[in-house]
């Protein structure tokens, strides 16, 4: 049976313009397609950027895990890297959390916009700035 929660990604179908800085100066700009897998217990996340000079292409795939009441993502990208991250949604806001990266955003109806962060071994740093504007809303 699928959980109700998962109604709480509906909002995220859809190709997204994807535009950040990083604090090193570094421009991103590219596009996250999401998209449900068929049967809508699954949200596939496709990512396709720019990061400076450098190409990322990565697969993200989320689903709800009941047992602990959050949703949890797995990501695989195209220089071999595997994350695994835990989100939660409270009204407009986003928070995921990874080992060494965190983020913490603002949905409002075609714009998400937030910070990542990553963590030095001791501290979390400011890392990018991020906005992703709605292009298509996957229909």
């Amino acid at each position: 049976m699928r959980n109700e929660k998962l109604a709480l990604l509906h909002p995220y179908i859809g190709t997204w313009k994807t535009e950040g800085l990083t604090r090193a100066g570094d421009i991103i700009s590219g596009t996250d397609c999401y998209e449900w897998v068929a049967g809508g217990f699954f949200l596939t996340h496709k990512v396709n950027v720019l990061f400076g000079k450098k190409q990322i292409q990565s697969l993200e795939i989320t689903h709800y895990d009941d047992m602990e009441d959050v949703f949890r993502s797995q990501s695989f990208d195209n220089a071999g890297n595997i994350s695994i991250s835990t989100l939660k949604i409270y009204d407009d806001i986003i928070l995921i959390f990874a080992d060494t990266e965190r983020f913490k955003g603002n949905f409002k109806a075609n714009t998400i916009e937030g910070l990542w962060e990553q963590f030095d071994g001791k501290n979390w740093q400011a890392w990018m700035d991020i906005k992703l504007t709605r292009i298509s809303d996957g229909q």
